[in-house]
Order: structure tokens, then sequence, then C-alpha cells
């Protein structure tokens, strides 16, 4: 059996706040404007620039699973160039592991 990812334990050990920013992503998403596909890359830019390597590695894996390809999900991480280079650094072997993955 794999072992529980921190997302997981998260929402096992604090359901009440897990529920409600659960709640919370959804009004954004249901908001409009932006389809699933670039809601996702935009959260692999931006835990990109933040060096989040739990968040972006969820946030990778939920674009595999989406179907982007890889060369848009390494575009999006890339965004955070603009930011500094070790930003972009840490997203690309994060990339790379969960492409292997899926």
């Amino acid at each position: 059996m794999p072992e529980k990812s921190v997302w997981e334990i998260f929402c096992d050990e604090c359901t009440g706040p897990s529920q409600a920013y659960q709640n919370l992503s959804k009004a954004i998403g249901d908001h409009g404007g932006l389809d699933e596909k670039t809601r996702l890359l935009i959260s692999v830019a931006i835990y990109s620039t933040t060096r989040d390597p739990v968040a972006l590695r969820h946030f990778v894996g939920l674009a595999f699973k989406a179907g982007i390809p890889k060369k848009q999900i390494e575009a999006a991480a890339l965004m955070a160039l603009n930011t500094g280079v070790t930003h972009a650094e840490l997203a690309i072997p994060i990339i790379a592991e969960a492409a292997r993955k899926k």
C-alpha cells in the first residue's frame, strides 16, 4: 500500500479546515473564467515560484492526470525563471519524476 501524501494526512487529521479549503477552492473554480487546465498550469507556475515542493508535486500530478503534456507543464514551471533560476530549477526535476511515475 502506498504511503499517504501530506495532503491526505492533513485531510485525515484536520477534517474541518481541509473541507473548508476544498470548498473555497471549488468556489474559486466555480467562479468561472478559467478552465481546469489553465488553473492547473497557473498552480504549477505559482508553486514553482514559491518553491513549495509538496504543493508542486500535488499540482504536477493533477496536471498529468488531467492529460496536460509534460512540455506544457514544464513551460508553466519555467515561468518561475522570471523570479530567479533557482525557482524553476526545483520544478523541472519534480516534473520529470512525476512523468516517470504516470
